[in-house]
């Protein structure tokens, strides 16, 4: 069995050189006065209380508003507390002052950004789609965060990324086909299993050995979407140009049979005809379509459209409905039917039939999946795999809930203010272990470690200024979609006689270039079969430049439309967002706190400082310049997750706590681990948050007294004051050590499990 990470010996040994904590015990938390909840937030606890009753549960003690405080941070904005926010809170004289709280942090962009992570994970948003598609992914991510920025309703939010299709620049939402290109079998089994919690894996292959689904339920599902591509790039001018490759291939293809294969089978002779021609380099048909790969290279996953081809059952297809290779009609699996004939576009359809509030399960999983990101655990067993065997915890309060979202018109920010203002979300957490498959009843939320992103991002706060709105990465996104944008106007808006000129001019300037770059390729690979490394490395050096020459010579000829210094206001408002936020996400990170050579050396000579003040100068001067070479070296990466590369390269502290690799649904890790424990133990985290430079550091400076530091540091890493017996305890460590101590307990702290799990 998997030790929990709270009972982890190797968490229990971190505080080794200082046995200083009196953590607060679970237990003994003191109930707060109950807040006035929403009518809608009392029924959930009625409804909850009812089934204490009948299954003989106790209620947790509600929790304090430090626990309160620094919990619903975590929970909305993924985050813990600033210092100034704890401090704000904590003298707040309100009465609703936990509810204000919540509608304000739901209505914050750091709720935008802790979600864009959750629903990242699940629609396995990651770097280039898992391929090339550099700007889509920028796209779809910027679509995401809009559309949880503007709230969208739910349904619609699906609505939109299942009938996605057009070009990038306009929607965002093309992303959801881009992630599954050239897949659209698992694209439709991604869509069934995330929003409508149904694994049809199993039925792709034959009927479902678990389920009821048969193979061609399946197959007819698929047949809605199989169709949309999001592979092809094709244009107007390159269909008319692809007419005129493929005149002059037949013309050539005749020639070489005429010349070499006339005394062969015609259909022989044909295809080493063509494997011919596609090995010459210099004929008119191979310079013309490398010109055409060339020049929409940069344009290749910026558009989803449809085809027209059918799908078909499969070869080995094995059941009496229907024949193998037979073509499928679309059927949807379970509620009402969709009249194919009658719709104008059947993918808007079964988008529609998909987001029906009557749609048998739509409506539940949401319910479902939102009330487990809050509690920790859902009513229903499962949040994807629902059968006619699922755990239902609670069916009255699972049907007020799919009622409640429908009321509520699939407001989902509205849905978690009332789950967030219910008493049951303001119990103690449950800290015994849940076992899978057992029905959780609900004393109070699960107890939780934070997530990679809630571990990360809880040090950015310490580090930088307003971290919710630093968006390091938003202007080069922008302007990177709007050159594909320009890109393809400039191919497109040409006419047909412009258009091939265009085409003759490419293929002339890049003619001497492919020549060199055969050469050099047929040399690369004998270097590479010969094993010759240095040549070989040299040579791929090579082959790199002419390949930039390449695309440079064609876009100096081709891409006239594309600005050198791009508008990015356009592009902006179709992605939601105002110019305003444009400004604010270009604050920049505190400037590095150094002293310079001239101030050092003008000390060194003050008469009127002594030799010891002298040796306290030099010792802080030194200090302040490797805290400046250690923050420059930092600033790199300090941005909130989600506007980090998803995910993270391999050995970074997201991957190290568990983020989710973006391959599979909702593939995160939440073990602990051994390289998690060596890196708050001996990282450069704790060294960090103590660099004058920092957000924290800055804070701990402006403290005079140790008193007061010690108070800095709890109230800013654990959302409390130390307790009485605490404070003596550090202030012994601090008479031992001088400023080391301060070091210290920010590192003890850092490893302490009221840092590193929700309570």
């Amino acid at each position: 069995m998997t030790v929990p990470f709270y009972k982890n010996p190797i968490c229990g040994a971190v505080l080794g050189f200082l046995v200083l904590f009196e953590g607060l015990p679970l237990a003994k938390l003191e109930a707060t006065e109950v807040i006035v909840a929403s009518d809608a937030s009392k029924k959930i606890d009625s409804l909850i209380e009812k089934n204490y009753q009948q299954h003989k549960v106790t209620a947790n003690a509600e929790i304090r508003d430090e626990i309160f405080l620094r919990r619903i941070y975590l929970d909305v904005i993924g985050r813990i507390p600033s210092l100034a926010e704890a401090q704000a809170f904590n003298e707040s004289q309100s009465t609703d002052k936990r509810s204000g709280l919540i509608r304000r942090l739901l209505n914050s962009e750091g709720f935008v950004s802790h979600n864009y992570n959750y629903w990242a994970d699940i629609l396995r948003i990651n770097a280039r789609l898992g391929g090339a598609a550099t700007e889509a992914e920028a796209a779809y991510r910027l679509w995401v965060k809009s559309a949880l920025r503007e709230n969208k309703p739910y349904d619609q939010f699906v609505k939109e990324l299942v009938s996605a299709r057009g070009h990038l620049w306009e929607n965002g939402a093309i992303g959801y086909y881009q992630r599954d290109r050239g897949m659209p079998l698992d694209n439709m089994s991604n869509t069934v299993r995330i929003f409508l919690g149904t694994r049809l894996e199993c039925a792709q292959c034959h009927d479902h050995p678990f389920d009821k689904w048969s193979q061609m339920d399946y197959f007819k599902m698929a047949a809605f979407t199989f169709n949309v591509d999001a592979n092809r790039y094709t244009t107007e001018n390159r269909k008319a140009f692809n007419k005129r490759i493929q005149k002059i291939a037949r013309e050539q293809t005749k020639k070489l049979i005429k010349e070499k294969y006339s005394d062969l089978d015609k259909k022989e002779a044909q295809k080493l005809a063509r494997k011919d021609l596609r090995g010459m380099r210099d004929t008119e048909y191979t310079l013309l379509r490398r010109a055409s790969q060339d020049l929409y290279r940069p344009i290749r996953y910026t558009s989803v459209s449809e085809n027209k081809r059918k799908l078909l059952l499969p070869h080995d297809y094995q059941y009496d409905d229907a024949k193998p290779k037979s073509k499928v009609s679309e059927a949807t699996m379970f509620g009402g039917a969709i009249d194919i004939d009658g719709a104008e576009d059947k993918v808007e359809a079964y988008a529609d039939w998909m987001t029906s509030s009557d749609n048998p399960t739509f409506t539940k999983v949401i319910a479902n999946r939102l009330w487990k990101r809050v509690f920790g655990v859902g009513i229903l067993g499962a949040l994807d795999e629902l059968t006619d065997q699922t755990v239902n915890s609670n069916p009255a309060l699972m049907s007020y809930l799919e009622d409640l979202m429908r009321d509520l018109n699939y407001d989902t920010r509205e849905y978690l203010q009332i789950l967030y203002n219910s008493k049951t979300y303001q119990r103690t957490a449950f800290t015994e272990e849940i076992v899978a498959g057992v029905p959780y009843y609900f004393p109070g939320p699960a107890l939780r470690r934070m997530t990679a992103e809630q571990v990360w991002d809880s040090l950015m706060v310490m580090l930088i200024d307003d971290t919710d709105h630093y968006q390091p990465r938003l202007e080069s996104d922008l302007n990177a979609i709007e050159r594909q944008k320009q890109i393809y106007e400039s191919l497109e808006d040409k006419d047909p006689d412009e258009y091939l000129k265009m085409i003759e001019e490419v293929v002339e300037v890049t003619k001497s270039i492919n020549v060199k770059e055969a050469k050099m390729r047929k040399a690369y690979q004998e270097a590479r079969s010969e094993e010759d490394v240095k040549k070989s490395r040299s040579l791929g050096k090579a082959l790199g430049k002419l390949r930039r020459e390449a695309y440079q010579a064609i876009a100096d000829v081709a891409y006239d439309k594309v600005s050198k210094g791009e508008e990015t206001q356009e592009m902006m408002a179709n992605l939601g967002m105002s110019s305003s936020m444009m400004n604010s996400v270009k604050s920049q990170l505190p400037k590095t706190k150094r002293i310079g050579k001239k101030a050092y050396k003008k000390a060194m000579k003050n008469a009127s400082l002594s030799q010891q003040e002298k040796k306290a100068f030099a010792v802080k001067a030194k200090k302040m310049q490797t805290d400046a070479r250690n923050w420059s070296r930092a600033t790199k990466e300090m941005a909130r997750a989600s506007e980090l590369q998803s995910p993270a390269k391999r050995g970074h502290f997201l991957r190290e706590f568990g983020q989710s690799d973006r391959e599979t649904i909702e593939n995160a890790n939440y073990a602990a681990s051994v390289p998690q424990a060596l890196n708050l133990l001996n990282g450069p985290t704790a060294e960090m948050l103590r660099n004058v430079n920092s957000v924290f550091g800055q804070e701990i400076e402006k403290a005079v007294t140790a008193e007061a530091k010690i108070n800095t540091i709890y109230m800013t890493m654990l959302t409390r004051k130390p307790t009485d017996s605490e404070m003596k305890k550090l202030l012994l460590e601090i008479e031992s050590n001088g400023e080391k101590g301060y070091d210290n307990i920010v590192w003890a702290l850092l490893n302490t499990q009221q840092f590193i799990f929700v309570l």
